[in-house]
């Protein structure tokens, strides 16, 4: 897993399978709960199912006032819940954090 970090969130590309990718990023979450999270999976082949159980993830950092995204390039966008930002680009990635963002400066 590599795991680069901006000033605005923390990028983490998955080197692996998804169980493994999923494994590292368990284990090491947790250090970055105060930082928008972005998980880039767009190099491996995925099930639904296992975009789907990001989802615990995704809650986390939202209890925490924090944005989680999930870089996919080729997904079907009803067949995940609006908690679930699953976007093409890492562009839309950072986009939907700044609209995380405003939302929460805004106070909704």
């Amino acid at each position: 897993m590599k795991v680069t970090t901006s000033d605005k969130y923390t990028l983490f590309k998955t080197e692996t399978d998804f169980d493994t990718f999923f494994d590292e990023v368990s284990k090491v979450l947790a250090k970055y709960k105060n930082r928008n999270i972005i998980l880039d999976v767009s190099s491996i082949d995925t099930t639904e199912s296992q975009i789907k159980s990001l989802s615990g993830f995704a809650e986390t950092q939202a209890e925490n006032e924090k944005s989680f995204a999930v870089i996919l390039t080729d997904f079907d966008a009803d067949a995940f819940d609006e908690e679930l930002n699953v976007v093409p680009t890492l562009v839309e990635a950072i986009d939907i954090i700044d609209m995380d963002e405003m939302t929460r400066d805004l106070g909704f």
